[in-house]
């Protein structure tokens, strides 16, 4: 698999006045040796944690993001401010200047919590701000169910010329498991020297027994939003245990009919139950 651009680059304008971005060709020239930087959002520390994991996994540098009107309200609170103003498509104003440049960055792991499916407002804003042409983009993200792979389809979307990555993303309730988690998501996409197993593909899908239906209530049953109802499964052998996809019918925000992908992992250790690791929806 090819291997990763260590580097990154970004020196953030506070809103009408702070530090300069440089042009593009300067940021684009070639560089002598490179370096990375680790930059993100958090704001329960949850983030925080896998971004420091990451900054000593590849020797990076670490920064964050700072919005000068802190989300910091209960989750209710953050959830309902977060709606209003993507229904507003409003995006906080003013983020506080960095304390490194990131035009001397080819490399930019950029991390956040997954709010309302999609990167959190203040990581969203500075991306939307920020010209990274030139330099590859590894998001990275938790989340209480899911939103890797729909935060980077935006983040895509926001800035097309940009390589932005497919990134790695765990569940906060799983955080315990980020350090091994990354030094094999590192290693498998060629930014670690290292050998992983190579995963296999998932099996046919297939109807639920009722073993399966009952790994998916013992796993999912108590998360807080529903999930949806599993109606096909499909499974493969890992290191560790056994991963099963479930696709199972619900709703999208508009009560309009969906499914969704709910994955989940079997242990073979001895004493643990079966993990829900994320949702694509």
């Amino acid at each position: 698999m090819k291997k990763f651009l260590m580097a990154i680059s970004a020196a953030l304008v506070f809103a009408g006045c702070g530090n300069q971005q440089k042009p593009a060709a300067e940021k684009c020239s070639p560089r002598h040796s490179t370096k990375s930087l680790v930059l993100y959002y958090s704001q329960t520390h949850t983030t925080e944690k896998v971004a420091k994991l990451l900054a000593e996994a590849v020797s990076a540098d670490l920064d964050s993001i700072v919005p000068v009107e802190p989300y910091n309200g209960t989750f209710e609170e953050t959830v309902e401010r977060c709606k209003n103003e993507m229904e507003r498509n409003e995006k906080p104003q003013l983020i506080k200047s960095l304390n490194v440049d990131v035009a001397e960055y080819d490399t930019v792991y950029f991390g956040y919590p997954i709010w309302c499916g999609v990167a959190a407002r203040p990581a969203e804003a500075w991306f939307w701000r920020f010209d990274l042409r030139g330099k590859t983009v590894i998001p990275f993200c938790t989340f209480g169910s899911g939103g890797l792979e729909t935060s980077v389809a935006v983040l895509r979307k926001m800035a097309p010329s940009v390589n932005i990555l497919d990134g790695y993303g765990i569940r906060s309730a799983r955080i315990d498991k980020a350090a091994e988690e990354i030094n094999e998501f590192l290693i498998r996409n060629g930014i670690k020297p290292g050998t992983v197993e190579e995963l296999p593909p998932f099996g046919m899908k297939r109807s639920l027994n009722d073993e399966e239906k009952a790994i998916f209530d013992a796993a999912c049953g108590d998360y807080i939003f529903p999930l949806g109802t599993p109606v096909l499964v499909s499974s493969r052998t890992v290191k560790n245990g056994t991963e099963y996809c479930y696709v199972t019918d619900s709703k999208d925000q508009d009560g309009k009919p969906a499914r969704s992908e709910v994955y989940v992992i079997v242990s073979n250790e001895t004493g643990v139950g079966p993990e829900f690791t994320k949702v694509v929806r």
